[in-house]
Formats: C-alpha cells, structure tokens, sequence
C-alpha cells in the first residue's frame, strides 16, 4: 500500500499533488476538486500531531489562479521544476506559519488555503 492517497482525473494536478507530498505525514490524501468555477484544487487532508496533545484533521487547499494553471499546462515537462519549487516554497512556508501560531499559544485554523498566482507559471 502506497504511503499517501491520491484521488485526481488529471495526471498534471496528481504530479502537483506528488510534489508537495512529502510535506505531509503517511496516510495523507491529496484529492482533486473543482472550486466555484471549475478550476482544479489540490485539497490535502492530514492528521496533525503538532498542533496539540491529540491528533487534529486539518486541510490546506491549493487553488492555483486560472491563468497561472494554463500557463503551467502549457509548459514542457522538462521546464515545469520553477513552478515545483513555488508550489513547495508556498507549502512549507503555510506549514511554517502554522507551527509559528501554535508555538506562539494562537489557536491554529484547521483549513488554510495557498493561493498561487502569477508566480506559480
């Protein structure tokens, strides 16, 4: 059994997915859905130990804007690596940001959404 879950149509938001993946612990999913207008989103569900004495379900969506995704999907495969280190660099830096609240005694929100524009692509 595969380490994390992937539930995608597209091949290129499941590639997305695969790229932050690591990010996460075990038994993570990374599911495809449309937002209000039809625009792919990465939604990731995981279970959170380092946000207090219990496990915590949380969700980060990454809604790319629409422009930027086309731009990505029109791009070569061999030079899609730029938009990989956004994504990542957004990713982690939410993470970051969500411990820092935690360590600093603030209440940690359960869903955050990355929003990447035009330096994803």
């Amino acid at each position: 059994m595969e380490a994390y879950q992937y539930e995608c149509a597209n091949a290129e938001i499941e590639e997305l997915a695969r790229v932050i993946s690591d990010l996460f612990p075990e038994q993570t999913q990374f599911i495809e859905r449309p937002d209000d207008n039809g625009v792919p989103q990465i939604v990731v569900h995981w279970v959170a130990m380092r946000f207090g004495s219990t496990a915590r379900r949380m969700v980060l969506i990454v809604a790319i804007a629409p422009a930027a995704l086309a731009r990505y999907r029109a791009t070569p495969m061999r030079l899609r690596g730029r938009s990989f280190a956004v994504l990542r660099a957004y990713v982690e830096a939410t993470l970051g940001s969500l411990e820092e609240e935690y360590a600093a005694g603030k209440s940690v929100p359960r869903e955050v959404t990355v929003e990447l524009g035009d330096e994803f692509a």
